[in-house]
């Protein structure tokens, strides 16, 4: 992520209070599942539940920074504008593999820049109470790395403006609570959703769906994309993927909450299959490999021009879609596979990393090292000075001093965690390097932006290179390498079954208090039509229906698309089309704008109208995609209602047809 303007910022902040990295305590909490009915492991058991990210519209994004000369103030953003439109709604999505206490990973993938190890200890502990079993080890939790997801959720316990409020807006604790208590009922619903079946392992490769972004060292990509299917009552149900995929391609003021392209890929492989299929993709060595735009992804001629980069999406999960096509045929199913997770913790500061006194004379970490200046010329040489110019965290406000990394096995992968974005050649070299300490090992499972949050690593003498990549890590040019490193250390110790006595301990969830609970306002003209869809829609043209609904924390409204007898017009793997996939476009209005009333920055509370514009082409842009048949429909908005119930809201019947007169009316065919 774009992180230049808020390095630079850091230097103009104070922080006075605790840290929120922790401090090296050597109380560790042991490598192994510590309840009490730990037991060898017994029939498989597979799950799946996904919730919404529970983010209202006009909630600030994370990553992209504070937004220079864009106003859009909300009750529920601060130093970033807060966001107006609605692409793939956020999501949390969870996959839970079973043979018992002791024998289980949930995958754990939410619409984030990154998380963060007191963000997990907190939804580890929420989610291990609705369960009632310890899932420390069993609890991957991973980000996206999408920019158009919910900030708010990271508190630095700063008085006044912290870095890291820069990077992710400030602390909004109301929200933090409902994301952190939906995250650990998906975690509980998915348990509950267990039931017998099948696990299936294949890796397939896709160079096509992303593009190597560092130039200073050189067109390396690296497609390898590991898979696990589960398999219920006879059908697969769910398919996971480990893919390098930076996961943002809309621009900063576009003021999107979405998925982004992480999202769009997901749907593309649902929409490969004839039967409902959830997707689920983790990000691995995203650090350098951006989103790709493959031009041989087929068009739909009939559609509507694509605005805003939907188009770029739909085709790189086009791309990522075929190569998962291409190996489901290969999948090796197993009904008793291994399940073996550790989770450690793992201290890491200059001492740790092994800094001579006079490299990288940073106690307290250091960021943007060269102003992020790099070169794309093939005779670059390296730039040693770069360790001595950069921006330093000061003692009140360090860079984190401890990471959570897991390490095990899963069926025929070797599974590890990279607390951060890792590069392509780093990530490579850990994998090389843990295969020549276990030549049995073939597979592996590379989880990235996964249990922490400590921004870029790359090897050494790449990070010299210069460029973006290296001004973004906290610990300086051998932050990559040391990671690297603890984490071969760990896997060995975890090969050899033995445990280490000297890890820090767990670090506490964010402290917070709700102390003043957000007031939802009244809606003036509330559940009501504003402006009704055209009587005609050519299969080029675009569907639009507004309504005025209530206040965005109570959730966006649905909008659903049905034919005329009201049953719903269906994506091409049987699931209803509605406004939370990427078939819509969302946008929300208020009147009076919070702007109007934002004097001395504080927003009054009084009755406004929201106004929700739902728009959905009549034919997706990628052959493959929703392409709606000639024939009379209806949108549907279910509208959430303060007492927690909802309303419908119809729009007028209207008629899909091939082309549309200049007058509006039905041409003759």
């Amino acid at each position: 992520m774009r992180l230049r303007a808020l390095f630079v910022a850091s230097l103009l902040v104070s922080c006075n209070t605790d840290k929120p990295g922790g401090d090296v305590d050597t109380d560790g909490p042991g490598c192994a599942y510590q309840g009490p009915d730990i037991s060898t492991p017994g029939a498989l058991q597979v799950g799946f539940a996904r919730r919404r990210v529970p983010a209202p519209v006009g909630v600030g994004t994370v990553g992209y920074g504070p937004s220079v000369g864009i106003s859009s103030p909300s009750p529920f953003s601060d130093i970033y504008p807060g966001t107006k439109n609605i692409h793939g709604h956020p999501e949390i999505k969870v996959m839970t593999l079973s043979r018992g206490p002791g024998h289980e990973a949930i995958f754990v993938r939410l619409d984030s820049v990154g998380v963060f190890s007191q963000l997990r200890t907190d939804i580890v502990e929420k989610a291990s109470e609705l369960v009632g079993r310890d899932l420390d080890h069993a609890i991957l939790l991973g980000a996206t790395h999408t920019h158009s997801g919910p900030g708010g959720v990271l508190n630095s316990g700063a008085d006044g403006t912290s870095l890291f409020d820069i990077i992710a807006d400030k602390f909004h604790p109301e929200f933090y609570s409902r994301f952190v208590d939906d995250v650990a009922g998906a975690i509980a619903d998915s348990v509950t959703d267990m039931g017998p079946g099948r696990v299936g392992f294949v890796t397939t490769d896709c160079p096509d769906g992303h593009n190597d972004r560092r130039c200073e060292d050189g067109d390396h990509q690296n497609g390898t994309t590991p898979m696990i299917a589960i398999e219920k009552d006879g059908e697969i149900k769910s398919v996971l993927l480990a893919y390098a995929v930076h996961g943002t391609v809309f621009d900063r003021d576009t003021l999107y909450l979405s998925q982004d392209v992480s999202g769009a890929i997901e749907e593309a492989i649902e929409d490969r299959f004839d039967h409902p299929v959830d997707a689920i993709m983790f990000n691995a060595w995203g650090a350098d490999m951006s989103p790709a735009d493959p031009v041989a992804a087929p068009l739909d001629a009939e559609a509507a021009e694509s605005p805003n980069g939907f188009l770029q999406q739909r085709r790189a999960g086009w791309a990522v879609a075929n190569a998962v096509q291409a190996k489901l045929a290969d999948i090796q199913w197993e009904t008793e596979p291994e399940i073996d997770l550790q989770v450690h913790r793992v201290g890491i500061n200059r001492q740790l990393i092994g800094y001579a006194d006079n490299e990288f004379p940073f106690e307290y970490g250091g960021v943007y090292c060269g102003n992020g200046s790099g070169t794309c010329d093939p005779a670059t040489t390296y730039d040693w000075s770069l360790a001595d110019s950069c921006i330093p965290f000061n003692e009140q406000f360090p860079a984190p001093t401890q990471t959570d990394i897991t390490v095990g096995k899963i069926g025929p992968f070797a599974v590890m965690t990279w607390p951060g974005e890792s590069g392509t050649l780093l990530a490579e070299k850990l994998m090389a390097d843990i295969q020549a300490d276990n030549p049995d090992i073939t597979d592996f499972l590379y989880l990235g932006y996964t249990q922490d949050y400590l921004g870029y690593a790359i090897l050494e003498e790449d990070w010299f290179l210069g460029g973006y990549e290296a001004s973004g890590a906290l610990w300086g040019p051998k932050q990559g390498v040391y990671l690297s490193d603890q984490i071969r250390r760990l896997y060995a110790q975890y090969r050899a079954g033995t445990c280490p006595t000297d890890e820090p301990a767990r670090l506490e969830p964010f402290p917070y208090a709700v102390s003043e609970p957000y007031q939802v306002e009244s809606s003036i003209n509330g559940n009501t039509v504003v402006t009704d869809v055209s009587e005609f829609v050519p299969h080029n043209g675009v569907i639009e229906f507004t309504i005025d609904g209530q206040d965005p924390w109570l959730g966006a409204p649905t909008a659903r698309l049905v034919h005329e007898d009201g049953t719903p017009v269906l994506r091409p793997n049987g699931t209803p089309v509605d406004s939370d996939d990427y078939n819509f476009d969302v946008n929300m209005a208020e009147s009076p704008t919070y702007a109007d009333n934002d004097e001395d920055g504080k927003i009054d509370h009084e009755d406004r109208t929201f106004t929700w514009r739902f728009r959905m082409p009549a034919h997706q842009p990628v052959v493959g995609g929703v392409a709606l048949e000639d024939g009379v429909y209806r949108v549907v908005v279910s509208v959430p209602q303060a007492d927690g119930s909802s309303v419908d809201v119809q729009s007028a019947l209207f008629n899909v047809v091939t082309s549309v007169c200049a007058n509006g009316a039905r041409c003759l065919q």
